[in-house]
Parts: C-alpha cells; sequence; structure tokens
C-alpha cells in the first residue's frame, strides 16, 4: 500500500515534511511505516497598474501563487519544476522560481495597446479592472507519483472571464510528465479509448452514452483524450470550458477507473494505481 497524501493548498499552506535519506526508508524495524521526503515552499506575488489604451483608462491585476517542490525524496526532479514554470508561465527561460514570478507579476502586454503604464498600490471600485492569475497547487501526492494543477484565469472585457486548467502527473522513477503516450501501450490510439471515455461522461451525469446532448454537451466535439492525470487511484481526462461544452458547463474532468483500461495502460503505468486490478 503506498503512501499517499491528498493536498489542498490554499495561499496560507506551505507543505513541508520531515527529510529522510531513502526513498522507502522504514522509520523502525517491522513497525509498517515508510517515510517520504517532501520540502515545498509556496511563492506568491501581485502587482497592479493603471494602464491608458485606445478604448480608455483600464486597470490590470497580476497575481500567482506558486506551489514549488524544493525536495521530493531523493529524486532529482528538475524535469518537474521546469514542466511547472512553462505550464504555468510558459516561461522557459527563467533560472528560478523566483524569476518567473516576478517576470509575470511584471509582464502587462496581456492588454493590447497599453501604454502610459503605470504601478498603482490600490485598484479603483469604480473602474474597468481586468485580472491575470496564475495559480500553480499540488492536489495528490505520493511516493510514486505528484500531480499538480495549475490554474490560470484571466478578464480583458467580454461577458466573462475564462479559465484554463492544465492537470498533470509527474513519475517520480521515469522523470517525466505522462501524457496519452506514456500513459498509454504503444498499439493504443485515441479512438480506441474514446469509447470508454464517452461511458464514464455518460455515468458522471447519469445520461445515456447516445444521449450525452441532454447534459449538454457538444456529441460532435467529443472525439480526442482530455488532458489526462492521475488523483484519487482514477486516471482523469480534463476538458477546459467549450471543448466538448458551453461555458456554461464549466471545466469537465472525465473519471476512468483503472479496471477500465487495465488492457490498455503501459506496465510503468500500472504501478501508479495501487488497486482496481
Amino acid at each position: 500500500m503506498k503512501l499517499r497524501h491528498a493536498l489542498i493548498v490554499t495561499p496560507l499552506l506551505a507543505l513541508a515534511l520531515a527529510a529522510c535519506s531513502g526513498r522507502k526508508e522504514k522509520a523502525a524495524p517491522n513497525d509498517g511505516i515508510t517515510e517520504f521526503a517532501v520540502n515545498q515552499t509556496l511563492l506568491t506575488a501581485d502587482s497592479n497598474y493603471r494602464i491608458d489604451t485606445d478604448y480608455g483608462t483600464v486597470y490590470l491585476e497580476l497575481y500567482t501563487s506558486l506551489q514549488w517542490p524544493k525536495t521530493m525524496g531523493s529524486y532529482e526532479i528538475k524535469t518537474l519544476r521546469d514542466s511547472i514554470l512553462n505550464f504555468a508561465y510558459s516561461d522557459t527561460v527563467s533560472t528560478s522560481a523566483r524569476e518567473a514570478v516576478s517576470r509575470f507579476v511584471h509582464d502587462t502586454s496581456i492588454v493590447e495597446g497599453a501604454r502610459n503604464i503605470e504601478p498603482v498600490d490600490t485598484l479603483p471600485a469604480d473602474s474597468m479592472t481586468y485580472f491575470n492569475s496564475v495559480t500553480a497547487s499540488v492536489i495528490d501526492l505520493d511516493e510514486e507519483m505528484v500531480t499538480y494543477q495549475l490554474t490560470n484565469s484571466s478578464y480583458l472585457g467580454g461577458a466573462h472571464p475564462l479559465t484554463v486548467i492544465r492537470p498533470f502527473t509527474y513519475d517520480f522513477a521515469e522523470g517525466r510528465v505522462l501524457d496519452f503516450a506514456s500513459i498509454f501501450r504503444p498499439e493504443v490510439t485515441a479512438d480506441s479509448v474514446m469509447p470508454i471515455i464517452r461511458e464514464a461522461l455518460a455515468r458522471q451525469y447519469s445520461v445515456p452514452v447516445n444521449s450525452l446532448e441532454r447534459a449538454g454537451f457538444f456529441v460532435n466535439q467529443i472525439t480526442y483524450p482530455g488532458k489526462p492525470y492521475i488523483s484519487n487511484n482514477t486516471l482523469y481526462f480534463h476538458y477546459d470550458p467549450y471543448e466538448i461544452g458551453p461555458y456554461s458547463l464549466g471545466q469537465v474532468d472525465v473519471a476512468v477507473y483503472p479496471y477500465e483500461v487495465d488492457s490498455l495502460l503501459r506496465p510503468a503505468v500500472k504501478r501508479l494505481f495501487d488497486q482496481g486490478f
């Protein structure tokens, strides 16, 4: 049985667990307890700006919260760190998390035609206020893998804000982020997985598979797997608003249980689940 931690992160939480030297070192002979060293820090920053544009003066709020891994067991986690910065900020140049965070809260290019950009301490209550926020937090962790959720929410005018979520699972032993190709056997195609995803989606929304439109889905768009990740011993496929349904449907995470894809998974991925086969 794996030592599993389901984590919910708030801006006041920085996860820090006691250090140990090995991957699964017993705390004492025959007591059945294992230890896995985890050390993380929470980086937050925000900046406000007054910006003149061709269509008037607007205010912009930039905010980010980043749960940053310092150590996870005795594994080398550079690829994990690089992936977090890339998925969170599309940043491939910063040499540290602090540099990436600073770049983000000082980048006003999200506002088109911006000029006369002035930092401000507060945002007027009656002003046109845009915002862009990025958060990165752990949603599942054990001694085999960690799953992050990167959330980008922005508003630049229009009917409503837009939120995009990028969940991903990192396999410590393999040293990589899991994607469709690394989760499924080489011969498995998206077409062979989609019937399973549609069945799982229909189950979640309590409709027959041939009546998914009754639940509000764009049936002709449910043709490709969403972003895969593992959490709570379940394989999820994530879809953002508009991908397979209207904005009002929100984020959709289709839960597929291990036994439903047993024959399709690579052996290295099966070990990330501790039951269900």
